[in-house]
């Protein structure tokens, strides 16, 4: 079993690690300026998708993991062995950058529904749809960020598995009945995911890289 930290969770935080740690979630803010600027694009909706209401509580779960996406980056490069902190780091960045030139090349959007009621999860729901425009669906961010924190959090943490499981599944879902994403940005977000994780895990064993630690 892989410890989060080497040394009773003590942490390993250095000025190289805050450094790497800006690049990474500047990588994944890349994703809004694309969004905001974006026109154009196809839809990848089904018929399943049709079938799935908007439900506006889901907008919690949405929102939290929205914030893990922040947080469990930072909490990774103050407490992440040498070695695991620049395995996830390249999985991030990995997933971030690829996802970003696919918006670019290949726009996806989705088609939201009027938001009627004014219930305070609805009032939430229609200012994430003004504050997050319908486009760079697929693949879906919230599907890979949460899917590579679950990869790396299960191995860190394992006997936290089912947790981080549960976790990234509710996130996953959350994407749909916010009708944020269509089933098959999902399909894709959960492609890239495995494959950004992939390359992380394969970069640090090849190379065992320390290049932040």
């Amino acid at each position: 079993m892989t410890q989060f930290s080497s040394n009773n969770h003590s942490p390993h935080f250095t000025w190289r690690r805050l450094l790497w740690l800006a690049i990474m979630l500047g990588a994944m803010l890349m994703y809004l300026p694309i969004n905001h600027y974006q026109q154009g694009g196809v839809q990848l909706d089904l018929a399943l998708d049709s079938q799935i209401p908007l439900y506006p509580p889901a907008i919690i779960v949405y929102l939290l993991g929205s914030l893990l996406f922040v947080v469990f980056p930072i909490l990774v490069a103050i407490f992440a062995k040498p070695g695991d902190f620049e395995a996830f780091t390249i999985a991030v960045i990995t997933a971030a950058v690829i996802s970003c030139v696919v918006y670019l090349v290949y726009p996806t959007f989705v088609i939201r529904p009027e938001v009627t009621s004014n219930d305070f999860f609805s009032r939430a729901i229609a200012l994430l749809y003004e504050a997050d425009r319908s486009y760079n669906a697929a693949p879906s961010g919230h599907t890979f960020y949460s899917l590579i924190i679950c990869f790396f959090a299960s191995r860190w943490l394992e006997k936290l598995s089912w947790l981080w499981w549960v976790i990234a599944t509710l996130i996953i879902f959350s994407t749909l009945f916010t009708k944020q994403h269509y089933v098959l940005d999902l399909v894709y977000g959960l492609i890239l995911a495995v494959l950004a994780y992939d390359a992380g895990r394969l970069i640090q064993k090849r190379w065992n890289l320390k290049f932040a630690s």
